[in-house]
């Protein structure tokens, strides 16, 4: 798979689910990226709290698996980058996130890493997420981490959607990078939104359209003309962007839909200024 950086795109076939935090027709959608990591310890409750507060549409979070199979929101396979694991379990490097159970990533502190403000931040599990956002109104884009640690991760994604649908109804995209994995979600909860990451050319495309709804690529590979083709094919285009204000005000240029970015109060205030909001 393409392992891009940068700016993404998530374009959704028209005619398919569309999220019901999706902007109306001129508007531009704010999707704060890792929950919005520029102001706050990414991956947390606490950002996403921020990044509505800073008038995001949504938080996209990243999935992944415990060694008791629970469902947590982390970017990275390891726990050294953003949390305390490395002083609370010293004797268990490389600290993989499938080595740890839940009751052990419990003791960790996820925010004092960005600011002592967030000291004693937990990491979340996917049904915290759901419960505290679930009739916010605030959409969730979230992004299943595949790892040959985590060979069930799509059963156990299938498994707390379908239990917890009336929480997030109409407010949730899945994305990832294994373009095959999520069919497993799909047959169990087809109402989801499925969204690839990575650089699938159209002919690809039509060959996971039975489930599959949108496409993701890289910054580099966002062109006006790309976006008129991907128009022709009656989908909605998102870019995930940084700060950058000459990058957001070229994304916008071209019609984006939305803006997926690590500083959603810098897109929100860019798009208010423009008047699409």
């Amino acid at each position: 798979m393409y392992r891009l950086l940068g700016a993404i795109v998530i374009a959704t076939v028209a005619g398919l689910a569309t999220p019901a935090w999706a902007a109306a027709p001129g508007n531009i959608e704010v999707i704060a990226h890792r929950g919005g990591s520029v102001n706050a310890p990414e991956n947390t409750l606490a950002a996403c709290a921020l990044a509505r507060a800073q008038q995001a549409d949504a938080c996209e979070f990243d999935i992944q698996q415990t060694k008791d199979h629970q469902l947590v929101l982390m970017h990275d396979e390891t726990l050294s980058r953003t949390t305390d694991v490395e002083q609370v379990f010293p004797g268990r490097s490389p600290w993989h996130v499938a080595d740890f159970t839940l009751a052990e990533i419990r003791r960790l502190d996820a925010g004092s890493w960005f600011s002592s403000r967030y000291r004693d931040e937990r990491v979340p599990t996917l049904r915290e997420a759901l419960d505290q956002l679930g009739g916010s109104g605030t959409g969730l884009l979230l992004e299943v981490k595949h790892s040959p640690r985590s060979p069930d991760i799509d059963q156990q994604v299938a498994a707390v959607l379908q239990e917890t649908r009336d929480q997030w109804r109409g407010n949730l995209v899945l994305q990832t990078f294994d373009w095959r994995a999520l069919r497993v979600v799909h047959d169990q909860v087809p109402e989801v939104p499925i969204v690839l990451l990575g650089n699938p050319s159209l002919e690809q495309l039509r060959g996971v359209a039975d489930y599959v709804r949108g496409v993701t690529l890289s910054q580099r590979l966002v062109t006006e003309e790309y976006i008129k083709e991907l128009r022709r094919k009656h989908m909605r285009v998102y870019a995930i962007a940084g700060g950058r204000r000459p990058v957001i005000r070229r994304l916008m240029g071209y019609g984006v839909d939305g803006i997926l970015t690590s500083n959603p109060e810098r897109v929100a205030e860019l798009t208010w200024r423009r008047g699409g909001r």
